[in-house]
C-alpha cells in the first residue's frame, strides 16, 4: 500500500472529521450564546424597567380604592352626619343658629302688673255757641249741655257769616292747644264736627275762645 493508503489512513481521515464537526458545533453554540445573550438580557432590562411602572399602578389602584371606601364610610357614618348638621349650626350666617328652645328654656312670663299709659293732657277752651237756624233757643241748649259736660261757656249768639253744612267747632287759626281742646270736645260730643280753623269774627267778643255754629242736626 501507498503513503495516506490503508487502514490507518481511514482510521485518521474520520477522527479527524469527527474533530472538525466538533470544534464546528462548538462554534455554533458559542456563536448562539453571543446572539441570544443581548436578547435575554433585554428582557431582563425590559422586566425591570416595567416591573416599578406596575408597581406605580397597583399603587395608585390601591389608593383610589382606599379614597372611594373612605367617601362612602364619611357619607354614611352617623357621627359624621352628627358632626356636620353641628357645624351647620353654629356656622355664622347659617339659617340654623342653634337649637330650637324648648318649653323648659323659654324665660318665666311676668306676673307684674301692667303700668298704665299715660292719659293724654286735657286741654279745654271757654266755648261760645253761635245758632245758624230759626230755631229759638237752640244755642242756649247745646252751651247747657257743654257746661254740664264741664267746659267753660259765653255768652251765646246769631251766626251770620257763611254758610256751615253741619254743627261744626271752630278754633283760632293757629292756636295748637284751641285745635287741641277742639279735638276733646268733639270726643266728648260726637254731635259736632270739625275742628276747623275760624274764618268768621264773633261780634261782641274779641276772644271767644272755641265757637260751636249749631246748623240743627243736634238738637238737646
Amino acid at each position: 500500500t501507498g503513503p495516506g493508503t490503508g487502514p490507518l489512513a481511514t482510521t485518521g481521515g474520520r477522527a479527524a472529521l469527527r474533530l472538525e464537526r466538533q470544534a464546528a458545533e462548538a462554534a455554533r453554540r458559542k456563536a448562539g450564546r453571543k446572539v441570544s445573550g443581548p436578547a435575554d438580557g433585554d428582557r431582563d432590562s425590559g422586566r425591570s424597567r416595567r416591573s416599578p411602572r406596575r408597581a406605580a399602578i397597583g399603587l395608585v389602584a390601591v389608593v383610589v380604592v382606599a379614597l372611594g371606601v373612605l367617601g362612602v364610610y364619611s357619607f354614611a357614618s352617623p357621627h359624621t352626619q352628627q358632626a356636620a348638621a353641628a357645624k351647620s349650626a353654629s356656622t355664622p350666617g347659617g339659617a340654623v343658629t342653634g337649637a330650637v328652645p324648648g318649653v323648659s328654656d323659654l324665660p318665666a312670663l311676668s306676673t307684674a302688673p301692667a303700668v298704665p299709659t299715660t292719659a293724654a293732657a286735657v286741654v279745654k277752651a271757654p266755648v261760645t255757641v253761635l245758632n245758624a237756624t230759626t230755631v229759638t233757643g237752640l244755642a242756649a241748649s247745646i252751651a247747657g249741655v257743654i257746661k254740664a259736660g264741664g267746659w267753660e261757656t259765653t255768652p251765646v249768639g246769631a251766626y251770620t257769616a257763611k254758610d256751615v253744612a253741619t254743627s261744626t267747632v271752630f278754633f283760632t287759626q293757629g292756636n295748637e292747644d284751641q285745635r287741641q281742646a277742639a279735638l276733646q270736645l268733639i270726643s266728648q260730643f260726637p254731635q259736632l264736627h270739625g275742628p276747623a280753623a275760624r274764618f268768621f269774627d264773633v261780634p261782641g267778643n274779641a276772644t271767644p275762645g272755641l265757637v260751636v255754629v249749631a246748623t240743627g242736626e243736634w238738637k238737646p
